[in-house]
């Protein structure tokens, strides 16, 4: 079972991220299947490793062979862990970060029982199971310090702000003779100018700075300044609708990474600290079993499950290493630290430009789900169709599925900044008239309310 917890961490670090992007139900049923069952697969060989021996004698008499079988307990933890390309299937997830914790305490000591049950001096494998305890403590840890940063009420107590006394008068000022610079056009340069110079990089200060000061205070239902809504408005009112759109996409992806995977810790100077000891710690283990094991002492079923799960556990530390690299959080350093780091941007800068995709590609469907009522009703009505219509009806889950279409909306991208941008025109004065009427506005600007009351009247 320990092959099939490795190959689940593989088919999630792989594919879990793909969901932004894609809309065909196979992947999302892939994904949910192997969320669900890499904890249950993990827990279940951990509980199995755990029983190893209770028929054997005396302490000093351990089977070799238990004893390698022993060594995989803390791999489990690394897949428990699991991958930092998704800590969490849906918000609700989130929420069970106490679950996840007392999770950690309990199999962090099932782990322990195993290692302390196969103890034994006369072979160094009990000794390289330390570095790999390490590896997996830190693996659990991070996600469980994730799901508790990413759920509701932490996520909103972690962005208000520090008491203020009260106004700085001359700060006030200070800050509005720079509001020009900060809005606007400030806006419009810091996407055109600088920033061309990384790959990839022509949005991201934007949609970063409005990510970190605005996209996350609304999510957490805070209230935003006068000039944070004077920000967004520069953004909307100076650039084309393929840019706006260019932006928010990034934002919602920052948001994502934020919710669902890893990006608190691993994005973090903390977070490449404990992934650097990680790596090394996985990596001296391969070493030090290749030249100071016995293989002759095992059964070769056992060592090359053994080798699989080192070797496996290498390639997703690989593979997380090289997504951190060409994440959007990279290209966000890139164009902050471009002036300090000439050499190291540079190279980091040509290791994201050779693989273009990976920053040009797209960060969600652009594709919006529709249910066709048309169909829904001119259903055949054979006597199949029937006791297939009977069942989706029983079934509503099911049921929205099968009339389900995905349109792409490209084409919609110039009418709604237009609208958009008229709105604002209309209501810039008075911007609470435009929120305290949804959908009044639509119908009073097409005149359709004025005909409503003259045919009332």
């Amino acid at each position: 079972m320990v092959l099939v917890s490795l190959f689940l961490q593989i088919v999630l670090t792989i594919f879990s991220n793909s969901r932004k992007f894609t809309v065909a139900i196979w992947i999302r049923i892939l994904i949910w299947s192997a969320y669900l069952s890499a904890d249950w697969v993990a827990t279940v060989s951990l509980g199995t490793l755990s029983q190893l021996g209770d028929s054997e004698g005396k302490h000093d008499d351990i089977d070799p062979n238990h004893t390698l079988m022993a060594f995989w307990a803390p791999f489990l933890l690394l897949h428990l862990g699991g991958p930092g390309t998704i800590t969490a299937y849906s918000l609700e997830d989130n929420e069970l970060w106490l679950r996840h914790l007392l999770g950690l305490v309990v199999q962090v000591g099932v782990a322990f029982y195993v290692f302390l049950r196969s103890w034994t001096s006369r072979t160094p494998l009990s000794f390289l199971s330390i570095p790999m305890f390490v590896a997996g403590i830190i693996k659990y840890g991070e996600r469980t310090w994730v799901l508790r940063s990413a759920s509701k009420q932490h996520f909103g107590d972690a962005l208000l702000p520090v008491p203020d006394p009260g106004p700085d008068y001359a700060e006030i000022v200070k800050k509005k003779e720079l509001h020009n610079v900060e809005t606007g056009l400030g806006l419009k340069s810091s996407i055109d100018d600088g920033t061309k110079l990384i790959f990839g990089g022509k949005y991201m200060n934007a949609a970063y700075s409005l990510f970190m000061e605005q996209l996350r205070h609304l999510y957490a239902d805070l209230i935003l300044s006068l000039d944070d809504q004077q920000k967004s408005e520069g953004i909307i009112r100076y650039v084309s609708s393929e840019e706006a759109f260019k932006v928010v996409e990034a934002e919602l992806s920052f948001l994502y990474d934020v919710l669902y995977t890893k990006a608190v810790v691993v994005y973090s100077p903390l977070g490449i600290l404990l992934r650097t000891v990680s790596f090394l710690s996985i990596i001296s283990t391969l070493v030090a079993f290749s030249f100071f094991i016995e293989r002759h002492e095992f059964s070769n079923v056992d060592i090359n499950i053994t080798y699989a799960l080192l070797s496996g556990a290498i390639f997703l530390e690989i593979y997380a290493i090289v997504m951190l690299i060409l994440s959007d959080w990279s290209i966000v350093w890139l164009c902050s630290s471009q002036r300090k780091y000439t050499l190291l941007t540079d190279w980091i800068h040509r290791a994201i430009s050779s693989f273009p995709s990976s920053t040009s590609g797209k960060r969600w469907s652009r594709s919006m789900a529709q249910n066709n009522l048309i169909d829904s009703c001119l259903r055949d009505k054979t006597k199949f169709d029937h006791e297939v219509n009977s069942f989706f009806d029983k079934n509503k889950f099911l049921e929205r599925f099968r009339y389900m279409t995905w349109e792409k909306v490209d084409d919609m991208k110039e009418p709604i900044l237009s609208s958009l941008l008229e709105m604002t025109n209309d209501v810039r004065r008075d911007r609470k008239e435009l929120l305290k009427h949804r959908g009044d506005y639509v119908i009073t600007k097409k005149g359709i309310l004025l005909v409503a009351n003259l045919v009332g009247a």
